[in-house]
Formats: structure tokens, sequence, C-alpha cells
């Protein structure tokens, strides 16, 4: 069992199933989270069965939006947190107009 406290945010904690499922997998034994993994994999193949092929390309779809969004922040991160004003110039490195 680990020692670190992670709140939930409310509206994930009352969920009726969902919500004690995550609660167990975050402060519960350790293999507690790789049941959790293995019913959300269970329950996506149950749905892939369930809904057919269609879902399988809704899911694909999504998992590259969401890596395309993931790798644009991580880039566009680097613009912003270095910016420093630029020095200026001496004037023997300034050009003679």
């Amino acid at each position: 069992m680990t020692t670190a406290a992670i709140a939930l945010p409310p509206a994930v904690a009352k969920f009726p199933v969902l919500g004690w499922m995550v609660n167990d997998a975050v402060t519960g034994r350790d293999d507690a989270k790789y049941y959790f993994i293995g019913n959300v994999l269970l329950t996506i193949v149950l749905a892939v069965y369930l809904f057919g092929y269609p879902l399988l390309i809704v899911l694909a779809l999504a998992a590259a939006a969401l890596a395309l969004t993931t790798i644009v922040i991580f880039t566009a991160a680097d613009m912003f947190e270095n910016r420093r004003p630029r020095r200026p110039t001496s004037p023997a490195a300034r050009p003679k107009r």
C-alpha cells in the first residue's frame, strides 16, 4: 500500500462504479492499478465487440487527435518558456546608414 495521498476530483469520486475503481487504483493495494487497467481494456474490447468496427475507427481517430494535440503542446511550450528580451546591439555592430 502506498502512503501518498492523492485527492480525487469530487465528480470522479461520487460516480458509482468508476469512482470506486479509480479510488481503489489510486489509494488501494499496489496491484489494484493493474486490475483497473485490465478492467478498462476489457470494457473497450466489449464495446468494440458490441458496436463493431465504427467504434474502433472512432477510438483510433480520437487517439490520433490526442497524440497530435500532445505533440503541439510539448513543442510549443518551449517557445514561451525560454523567452528573454533581446539585448541592444552595440554601436560597432550596427550597420551604417
